[in-house]
Order: structure tokens, then sequence, then C-alpha cells
């Protein structure tokens, strides 16, 4: 009987083991550089939900420019659907610059409404979702 005991706590301690580390695993928060990729990923696709997925709720975004006001909250919502997804807004040919959780991309911005434009964006990162974008300018 005192076999049969030892199993059954065995075998529970296994178990748990089990769910515990594939729990970690599917929870495993993404690097600056990973986040940022995913987004320049979900953009060529123009994959809407997973655009909206790489931000955090509390995300925000501006022009590096003094007189134009961030965007955050649902201001910055309704730029991420009019600005990005609504207009399959994407980066081509996307190099990334990392340090830290701040990213620096550059290439080309272009969108399906005829604009295009030299990209200059500092996308923060905390705890695996951009919690700010930046236009910049030259």
């Amino acid at each position: 009987m005192d076999i049969i005991l030892k199993t059954r706590r065995l075998f529970i301690c296994v178990i748990a083991v089990f769910i515990f580390q594939n729990s970690a695993i599917s929870h495993e928060v993404l690097t600056a550089k990973d986040a940022v990729a995913e987004l320049l990923k979900a953009m060529q696709d123009n994959d809407a939900e997973q655009i909206r997925e790489a931000f955090a709720d509390n995300a925000s975004q501006e022009y590096e420019r003094w007189y134009k006001r961030k965007n955050s909250g649902d201001r910055f919502k309704s730029w991420l659907e009019s600005d990005i997804i609504n207009v399959y807004g994407q980066v081509i040919e996307p190099a990334l610059k990392v340090s830290g959780n701040q990213v620096v991309v550059t290439g080309t911005y272009k969108n399906n409404d005829g604009y295009s434009s030299p990209a200059n964006f500092l996308l923060v990162v905390e705890q695996g979702k951009i919690v700010s974008w930046t236009m910049r300018y030259d």
C-alpha cells in the first residue's frame, strides 16, 4: 500500500512539473527585437489582429515634430487602424537596430494609398509588447 501511495505522489509531481513547464513556455515574453519583428511581419501580411496584438493596452504613437500631438488610448487605436491597417502600411526592406528595449526601424514605409517615405521609427518594448512608436525625421 505504501508503494502505491508513493507512486501516486510521484506521478502527481511529474504531472505538475509538466503542466508548469508548458505554462511557462506559452507565456514566454518576447525580446524587443522579436516583438518588433513580429509587428513588421504582421504588417507585411496585413494581419490586422496580429498588428493590434503587438501593442500594449497603454501604447502611444507620436511624430517627433513638436506640433503633432501624441496619440494614446482610443486615438492610438484609431491611428493604428487608419494609418497602418486600413491602408496596408508596411516597411519595405526593414533594418532593425536594437538597444535594450528600444528598436529603431529603418527602410521604406509604403501603403496602398500611394504613400511612400523613408522609415525611421523608434519603437519601445516593455514585457514583450510595444508601448511607444515614434516617427522620427532626419
